[in-house]
């Protein structure tokens, strides 16, 4: 394989991914948004079950079938080094930057909707550019300021009260 082959194939993983991992957060947002409204409206048999609950079995679940995955696939390691071994301090900041994210993207959901949550997570993107050029001497080009306008854009108008009445000056 070329080269140039293995660039394109890298570039249209990483494309994939992040589709999917767009189209999956979309769905994921607009179910939670969904079951925590329809929680205002419970019946006495689910009034037991919040949505915290449903997110912890959902947790211990996955923590299951990940470390059955760890034992099949690293069992040697893991005994050998340990089950944190290489997990640098670094790897534990991004876990707990993970963590917070989650509870904080939960408190948005819960006294706002998903449309915001978006426009927070397209907000936090254009920081991370600016901030990234600010710091790291990162260059922006003019299709990174065509998105940054856009999001200013969908953000005013979708927040924004009277628009049409202050833009016309009726």
């Amino acid at each position: 394989m070329k080269e140039g082959d293995e660039d394109e194939s890298n570039n249209m993983k990483g494309v994939s991914a992040t589709l999917g991992i767009a189209v999956s957060s979309g769905f994921a947002s607009v179910y939670t948004e969904k079951v925590i409204k329809a929680q205002r409206n419970r019946n006495v048999a689910r009034e037991n079950y919040s949505l915290a609950y449903v997110q912890v079995q959902l947790a211990l679940v996955s923590l299951i079938i990940l470390g059955i995955y760890a034992i099949l696939m690293d069992r040697k390691e893991i005994i050998e080094y340990g089950f944190l071994h290489n997990f640098t301090t670094g790897a534990f900041l991004s876990v707990l930057n993970s963590a917070i994210g989650g509870l904080t993207v939960a408190a948005v959901l819960k006294y706002a909707d998903s449309v915001l949550k978006s426009y927070a997570t397209a907000i936090s993107v254009v920081m991370t550019g600016i901030l990234s050029m600010l710091l790291f001497g990162t260059k922006i080009d003019a299709i990174y300021i065509l998105g940054i306008i856009n999001i200013l854009c969908s953000v005013l108008l979708y927040n924004g009260k009277d628009l049409d009445k202050i833009a016309c000056g009726n």
